[in-house]
């Protein structure tokens, strides 16, 4: 069970970012494709992730989504704005990262499954 959380995390987290690079790649400038190559923003992407489970045992079924969702959204978007300094308003960081924090959600519920986190 702890394997298979692992696992869940790993994977949507790799699977956030690339979705959020593609995002970015696709709707805000082409050139933003190579942040799909960059390894340490998979290494955040599995970060935040990793308060997914917590999230889930505090707040169980719908409203620990919401929650991780705000989470996932929120957090790299302060990061992105306010530590690494990104150019881009406040609303395109929020949508990409909304983008991530669906995606990182999505795969990691398909992983789980019905289990708990």
């Amino acid at each position: 069970m702890v394997l298979r959380t692992v696992i869940a995390i790993v994977l949507a987290g790799a699977a956030g970012t690339l979705a959020n690079a593609a995002a970015a790649g696709l709707f805000v400038n082409a050139g933003l494709w190579k942040l799909a190559a960059v390894p340490n923003r998979y290494a955040v992407g599995i970060a935040l992730v990793l308060a997914v489970p917590a999230l889930y045992r505090l707040l169980p079924g719908a409203w620990g989504a919401a929650l991780a969702l705000l989470l996932l959204t929120l957090a790299p978007s302060l990061l992105a704005k306010l530590v690494l300094g990104a150019v881009v308003a406040w609303p395109v960081v929020l949508a990409l990262n909304f983008v991530y924090a669906l995606t990182a959600l999505v795969v990691y519920r398909l992983v789980l499954g019905n289990r708990p986190a």
